[in-house]
């Protein structure tokens, strides 16, 4: 594992124990370890380490939707795609699980939601000049965290089996919706 790997590594380490703000440069550093003028050759602060994580988690969601979709989102199989996020949700539990549950984080929560519409808008090229299209894009793009939130802080009783239906179920309603206005 390459430095950047180790301080990113003992960054989630640390944000799962303790609040973010709390995280110092110097404990970094020491946990690793490394000392301050390695980090700083590869960061300024510790916020953008996490930033780092929260778009390396971001672009591993869209690289799924684009194998899953080999390119073409609106003939995309949703259940397989489902499927996929929950084996990438799964892979990288801890930083998700970090982010969504632990503490959230209201930067990544916001750059997943984007990827969702960013995803939706592909999907339902015809709905994007719909009225209402952006808070409708919204509902579903919170919709679908919330879900995956819930999954994740319920793990022991909530089977993502059981939650997976009715991300899609919500999904076609709005879509329904959407193409009634």
């Amino acid at each position: 594992m390459d430095t950047r790997q180790s301080i990113k590594k003992q960054f989630m380490e640390l944000y799962t124990k303790k609040d973010f703000a709390s995280i110092s440069v110097k404990e970094l550093c020491a946990s690793v370890p490394v000392a301050r003028t390695t980090f700083y050759s590869y960061y300024r602060n510790t916020d953008e380490v996490r930033c780092e994580i929260e778009d390396i988690l971001v672009d591993g969601l869209k690289e799924v939707s684009d194998r899953v979709s080999e390119g073409n989102l609106t003939n995309m199989d949703f259940t397989i795609f489902m499927d996929a996020i929950e084996l990438y949700i799964r892979v990288n539990w801890q930083p998700i699980y970090a982010f969504l549950v632990n503490q959230p984080n209201a930067r990544f929560i916001r750059k997943w939601k984007d990827a969702i519409k960013q995803n939706f808008s592909q999907r339902y090229p015809a709905l994007t000049t719909v009225r209402n299209y952006d808070a409708v894009a919204e509902i579903l793009a919170a919709t679908m965290l919330n879900a995956y939130t819930y999954w994740m802080e319920h793990a022991d009783v909530c089977r993502i089996d059981d939650i997976k239906p009715l991300i899609k179920n919500t999904l076609d309603a709005l879509v329904v919706n959407l193409n009634t206005l």
